[in-house]
């Protein structure tokens, strides 16, 4: 056993007082949060003098096996759950007092209720958490989850994305208001379908972040990875270089504690080379011939990137004549060392369905029409929105609204009530 690996189990073994279970397995996995590589550290104890069933689809673990996860780092716990009406130390035994209840996820986050994470949806059974910044939600940020049994014991503890404490926040006075976006807003209307017997179709603003300079801003996604945008149009005569035949799927990354140690960087944030963007267009331009043989000049290229062991290629529709091929996108897997092929992904049948309800653009006066009546019902809600071009969290104002409009009869309605 790996020194860290013994320092971590010890520590887990000390603070939950594990003397009833056995170690029975554990391994190192490594994230994508943001723009950062984290690691995680999970375990599987098994209660002393259990037996562990091994069947021909897996491996069933005994009732009482207690799962533990934690950031071999900060050593916060990231999972807890208990298989069964298990009772191990430092953990109450009954969690329906709120005052309990904070007190011991404060304990085990390290964070502060109101100032590191605020409740998001609760009930009997469930409380979602969310991380914030002096009350104040970021986007992405960190979910925490806890599930009780009905007798208000511990079934699990789950925790992910960047803890709050970590963030780099820009903190600002929040000044948007509806009036200095309008115009944006007014863009923001989409059309919908519903299935109540009576309307077709329904209107709605979409949940948008706006900047209190006034602009549009998309979060970044949890799964920060390299992207190269190439933006070129496959066009080809005669037949292809190459036939490329389909290779199976590789198994996923062996992570050590070497790695935890050296912070190792995730292989997704490496940069793609402009030689290795050279080889996959060689690569996917067979492919697409072969696949598509009567599309030339019909492809486009748009985005390259890491999704280890692989590289991912993104491809859309190079002069779109209808909804479907605007919307339609196929993405094809090469292994990112020899550039085999792995998959190719269309996903036409899925906008094929939706094109017979996907309404056309609305006119000016028609979104003036709708935007009107929304507006006494559109939201602007503070909220941290992490910026990759800058690497922080900066104030922007969310755009939403809990009401549609029914253009059939010129209603304001409730969008649960749809």
């Amino acid at each position: 056993m790996h020194a860290l690996t013994k320092q971590l189990t010890e520590y887990m073994l000390e603070k939950y007082q594990l003397t009833d279970y056995v170690l029975y397995e554990s391994s190192y996995a490594r994230h994508k949060l943001n723009d950062q590589t984290v690691y995680s550290f999970e375990t599987f104890w098994i209660p002393r003098g259990a037996s562990v069933i091994e069947e021909e689809d897996g491996t069933m673990l005994p009732e009482g096996t207690v799962q533990i996860t934690i950031d071999p780092v900060t050593k916060r716990t990231t999972t807890l759950s208990l298989h069964g009406p298990n009772s191990i130390h430092s953990v109450p035994d009954d969690f329906r007092d709120p005052t309990t209840r904070m007190a011991w996820i404060e304990s085990e986050t390290d964070m502060i209720y109101g100032t590191h994470f605020m409740l998001e949806e609760e009930n009997d059974t469930f409380f979602s958490y969310v991380s914030c910044h002096e009350g104040i939600r970021l986007s992405p940020g960190c979910f925490i989850h806890l599930t009780l049994t009905e007798n208000g014991q511990l079934d699990e503890l789950f925790l992910y994305g960047p803890h709050p404490s970590d963030h780099h926040v820009k903190q600002e006075p929040f000044a948007l208001t509806l009036e200095d976006i309008d115009s944006l807003a007014k863009q923001q209307i989409k059309r919908f379908s519903y299935t109540k017997p009576g309307h077709q179709y329904a209107h709605t603003v979409v949940e948008t972040f706006m900047t209190q300079e006034g602009s549009i801003l998309v979060p970044s996604k949890l799964d920060f990875t390299s992207s190269i945008e190439v933006n070129d149009v496959l066009s080809w005569t005669g037949l292809p270089s190459k036939m490329h035949e389909r290779y199976p799927y590789q198994s996923g990354e062996t992570v050590t504690a070497n790695d935890v140690i050296t912070q190792t960087e995730h292989p997704d944030f490496r940069p793609i080379s402009q030689e290795t963007v050279n080889a996959c267009h060689t690569v996917i331009k067979d492919i697409i011939q072969n696949e598509y043989p009567a599309d030339s000049g019909q492809w486009m290229i748009r985005y390259i990137y890491r999704q280890h062991p692989y590289l991912a290629v993104k491809l859309s529709r190079a002069h779109p004549t209808s909804y479907v091929d605007q919307q339609r996108r196929v993405t094809i897997l090469l292994d990112e060392k020899t550039l085999d092929w792995i998959s190719l992904t269309d996903d036409q049948e899925l906008h094929t369905v939706f094109a017979s309800v996907t309404a056309p653009e609305l006119e000016d006066d028609q979104q003036d029409v709708i935007f009107n009546a929304l507006r006494p019902y559109l939201l602007l809600t503070p909220r941290y929105v992490f910026d990759v071009s800058k690497g922080h969290y900066v104030l922007c104002g969310l755009l939403d609204s809990n009401h549609a409009y029914l253009s059939a009869t010129n209603e304001v309605v409730l969008l649960r009530d749809l």
